[in-house]
């Protein structure tokens, strides 16, 4: 039995680094924008027995029941010490793996979701685009494996895997190698290539709230 893991920060401190580029009124709603295409590719996946948000807010963890999510308060203690929070909670549950997914991941699709949770190897990682973050980890519950999210997770995530004796395999997850950190991430988004009804919460607040011309000087032209 397969859970998801959707660890959101509160909404004062979400895409703090797009600063430059956003006001805080523009951060804050795409932030919620990319939410709702996160939520939408995880309530699409059938292998996924449920999702469990974690965040400090209580207006996000209210969003997430309307969702169908179960929500645990993290105390707004750092990434990984939440993470840890809701593995334990998760094996409590009796879940056998978790499938820990970050909220600014637009273009995701349940094909990848189903490609990470379908990986032969015990733990499977979807790297980001530059081959050194992560932006999925499926992991299996109750074997000790401990989060390393931040600077080059992805060889963080397999020397703990080689640490706990778990095989560790990185799968081509498309729709997870761009999350949304700089700037420069949201031109990748907007040239992206279609990815069906995938990633439109987010590209639409882009251009309905006139930002594309901004972050993209030749779509204007």
């Amino acid at each position: 039995m397969a859970w998801a893991l959707l660890p959101v920060k509160a909404r004062a401190t979400a895409k703090g680094r797009l600063r430059g580029a956003l006001s805080d009124k523009d951060r804050a709603g795409l932030a919620a924008a990319m939410r709702r295409d996160v939520a939408a590719a995880l309530r699409g996946t059938a292998a996924l027995q449920g999702v469990l948000l974690l965040s400090p807010d209580a207006t996000l963890r209210r969003w997430g029941a309307e969702q169908g999510f179960e929500t645990l308060d993290d105390g707004g203690v750092g990434l990984n010490e939440a993470l840890a929070l809701g593995l334990e909670a998760l094996h409590q549950r009796g879940a056998g793996r978790a499938l820990i997914i970050p909220s600014d991941v637009p273009l995701l699709s349940p094909e990848d979701l189903t490609i990470l949770l379908g990986a032969p190897a015990e733990v499977a990682i979807a790297s980001d685009q530059r081959s050194d973050g992560t932006n999925g980890l499926s992991v299996p519950l109750g074997r000790g494996f401990t989060p390393h999210f931040g600077l080059g997770s992805a060889q963080a995530h397999r020397r703990e895997a080689r640490h706990r004796g778990l095989a560790c395999q990185v799968m081509l997850c498309p729709g997870l190698a761009l999350d949304i950190d700089q700037p420069d991430d949201l031109t990748t988004l907007l040239q992206a290539p279609a990815h069906g009804p995938w990633g439109q919460e987010s590209l639409t607040f882009l251009y309905e709230n006139h930002l594309v011309p901004r972050l993209t000087p030749r779509a204007a032209v």
